[in-house]
């Protein structure tokens, strides 16, 4: 029974044709934004294999999987049931597909997220400062991220939502580019490039005004996640939202004692200390921690 007393309506079960289609049952997904698309089996098996699934599991996972969908089956649905059957089959791999979800625990505040950009341009072999204050021609701006590497300065504005369904719109990458030209026209605020990542997407709009004004524009939805997505894996740069070994509140603890990243307990492990875990706890948690990093590791070398 559902909520109220309602029946819950039961999976559409597949006919053979379908389960042997090679698009998979003939349903739509209905994604966080409220919009519909056709089910595909193969956007299912290829993101599972980028988070590392072997071709052989991550045929398992979508074997298990399709008997349980139904048409108009949401996109967060699926992938708590891909995430469930691939923890089944390796739970490194479960990790590492729900990165995105990982990113969108990193708030509620948008610090944390500032700081994991950050990382990101560090690995990239950035210096980096955050928040800081320049003069532009016309008024003084603060800018999340300013990044230098070889004479190349770049900034960085970082927008944490805390809905994935949340798009951002065209005034966003028009507001920063009047910043921008605002900036690029004082000494001070020189730049080479400008940079607006997201933990959600960007509506087309506001992809297509960023490429037309050379705004760098990184979220889900854009060119440059693969990007992300690489960086984190060969750096090992998961956020400790990741963890399944600990509690969102003792996550939470450990975001804003500053770490960010699960490789940030192996350097320092003291950060655990708040928390008053016993050894044992202590030990499954660092565990997992090396575990996430050469999962992510191994699928930047076979990648």
């Amino acid at each position: 029974m559902g909520v109220g007393g309602g029946r819950v309506p039961k999976a559409r079960r597949m006919s053979a044709p379908e389960r042997e289609s090679p698009t998979g049952p003939d349903i739509e997904v209905r994604k966080s934004d409220g919009e519909r698309e056709p089910y595909s089996r193969r956007k299912l098996r290829n993101s599972l294999r980028r988070a590392g699934a072997s071709r052989a599991i991550a045929d398992e996972v979508v074997a298990d999987l399709e008997p349980q969908l139904k048409d108009g089956v949401t996109t967060a649905r699926l992938h708590r049931i891909a995430r469930k059957a691939l923890r089944q089959r390796s739970r490194r791999t479960a990790i590492t597909y729900s990165l995105k979800r990982a990113l969108l625990d990193l708030g509620p505040s948008g610090f944390p997220f500032e700081q994991f950009c950050g990382r990101l341009f560090e690995a990239m072999g950035y210096r980096v400062a955050y928040n800081q204050f320049l003069e532009g021609r016309c008024v003084r701006h603060e800018i999340d991220i300013v990044a230098e590497r070889d004479g190349e300065r770049l900034f960085a504005e970082c927008k944490f939502h805390n809905r994935a369904s949340y798009r951002n719109d065209v005034k966003l990458p028009m507001y920063l580019h009047a910043r921008s030209l605002d900036l690029r026209a004082s000494e001070e605020g020189a730049h080479d490039a400008f940079w607006v990542l997201s933990n959600t997407t960007f509506s087309e709009d506001a992809l297509a005004y960023g490429d037309c004004e050379g705004l760098i524009l990184a979220a889900h939805n854009t060119d440059h996640y693969p990007l992300t997505r690489g960086l984190i894996n060969e750096h090992g740069l998961h956020p400790v939202t990741c963890l399944g070994s600990l509690k969102v509140a003792q996550k939470r603890s450990l975001i804003e004692a500053g770490a960010v990243l699960c490789r940030d307990l192996l350097d320092q492990p003291g950060y655990l200390d708040p928390l008053r875990l016993d050894e044992k706890q202590r030990l499954r948690v660092r565990r997992e921690c090396r575990d996430i990093l050469q999962r992510g590791k191994a699928r930047k070398e076979t990648a």
